[in-house]
């Protein structure tokens, strides 16, 4: 990159000395012209400023002006409005600050800075509860306001939806149903679908795994959960396409990964798949199955824990001190396959009943390597996935395992998927005390064929939604 450029009178011939002992001459560059690209702006001042410096009457008074401004922005960050005393505070840190710029909005952006570093932007506000309000008390408009932009957004209400809280409209039906498809229909309703899959699924865990060395398969193996969840939710699918579907969300990388022909390009569409290609749903995607792996091979174990935690939110017990781990010293051991090694550690006094409950989960993932690329033999061994449960149900595989799920787990995915929008949604753990509430929304949920634009509608028009 230049660092130095040459005079005005040298642009057209510049001479290039840096290989002169290797020639007589010196290499001489004749440029033809230059262009420079820079950012275009339709409007000057570009919105970004209007914004915050909005056009005034008043802006020759510094006084009045930053007033205004102060008012409108405070509004907007603390998401309510704003009383004359905390205006004159930051008026006076204004007039504080002013002598050290050279121009009013210098001055005014250390303000509004200070603004944002305080807990009433922070954080999400409530009013301290008394012995007389013991017990759960319904949002204001405005923190209603502010909780469901947070939850489709992560971010702060607009000035619509401000507008309707403090008109008092924002919770009539229509009017909220109208707004949810709009936020919904934004590009910040990407964060949602962006954070809450990663904390569903865990996803934070494939940036721990080395053994995926192509940044693009890593890139597109993070976002296709996401962008699954983007077209089950626009479209208001079945949740239960999350467990099995007959269409896969690709590009052309992660399309290639699975052997699924005929996509080209980096954007992730819908393409039907044949029941052959071994995919659908969410438990054969190459995320899940790269993250819950060693690095060399499957990890049944960790498999098998994700899926409980994840998938039917029954996370099992933390292991017991002092567990013997497998011996791979052992020529015995080294002679057994993956399940046999399993089998043979679960059978232990201090395994069994952690192992028993898990290791069947895992089992049945075992056609899927650490990439998550179906294979059906395993050092020229066929792979034997097939596991059985606790209660003495066979899991032959993924296709059983799915089938299973769907056939006699439904409800309890149905529930788990409930518990965690809805604590993503409040932002907080869920507790005992709000067992009933997730009870309702479960029982609303599967009665609209568990469509996942309805469950999102379900919890903002819930109680445990609309209370503190």
């Amino acid at each position: 990159m230049a660092t130095k450029f040459p005079r005005r009178d040298e642009f057209l011939h510049i001479r290039n000395e840096s290989n002169a002992h290797h020639r007589d001459e010196p290499l001489q560059v004749l440029i033809d012209y230059i262009e420079i690209s820079a950012p275009f702006y339709e409007h000057w001042p570009p919105q970004t400023h209007t914004a915050i410096f909005m056009e005034s009457d008043n802006q020759s008074n510094e006084d009045i002006y930053g007033r205004e401004v102060l008012t409108q922005f405070l509004r907007r960050v603390w998401r309510r409005p704003v009383t004359t005393q905390e205006v004159d505070q930051f008026m006076a840190l204004f007039a504080k600050y002013r002598p050290e710029f050279s121009t009013f909005e210098d001055a005014m952006l250390e303000v509004l800075a200070t603004a944002l570093a305080t807990p009433e932007f922070l954080y999400l506000t409530q009013p301290a509860t008394t012995d007389s309000t013991k017990g759960p008390t319904e949002l204001s408009d405005l923190e209603f306001a502010s909780r469901l932009s947070i939850f489709l957004w992560s971010s702060i209400p607009d000035d619509e939806l401000l507008q309707l809280a403090e008109q008092g409209r924002l919770r009539e039906p229509n009017v909220l149903a109208a707004q949810i498809k709009r936020l919904l229909s934004d590009p910040r309703a990407s964060r949602f679908s962006g954070n809450f899959v990663h904390q569903w699924l865990g996803l934070d865990g494939l940036d721990s795994v080395t053994h995926i060395t192509e940044d693009s398969l890593r890139a597109a193996m993070q976002q296709e959960p996401i962008a699954f969840f983007d077209e089950v939710l626009e479209h208001n699918h079945s949740a239960m396409d999350f467990i099995h579907s007959d269409y896969a969300v690709v590009n052309e990388r992660l399309a290639a990964h699975y052997r699924i022909p005929g996509v080209r390009g980096p954007h992730f569409r819908k393409v039907p798949i044949d029941p052959q290609t071994t995919r659908g749903g969410l438990l054969t995607g190459a995320a899940i199955l790269a993250m819950n792996s060693d690095g060399k091979d499957s990890h049944p174990l960790k498999r098998g824990v994700w899926m409980l935690e994840r998938i039917l939110h029954d996370p099992p017990p933390p292991p017991p001190p002092n567990v013997p781990e497998v011996d791979l010293t052992d020529p015995e051991i080294l002679k057994m396959t993956l399940k046999e090694r399993i089998t043979d550690h679960r059978n232990k006094p201090a395994c069994i009943s952690c192992h028993s409950r898990i290791d069947p989960w895992g089992i049945a993932f075992e056609n899927y390597d650490a990439l998550g690329i179906y294979r059906t033999q395993i050092n020229n061994k066929p792979v034997d996935a097939t596991a059985e449960l606790f209660n003495k149900q066979t899991l032959a595989g993924m296709d059983g395992l799915k089938r299973y799920l769907l056939t006699d787990r439904q409800d309890q995915f149905a529930r788990a998927m409930v518990h965690k929008m809805t604590a993503y949604a409040l932002g907080r753990p869920l507790s005992f005390g709000d067992r009933a509430d997730i009870d309702s929304l479960t029982a609303q949920f599967r009665k609209q064929d568990d469509r996942l634009g309805d469950l999102v509608h379900l919890i903002i028009a819930s109680q445990i939604f609309n209370s503190n």
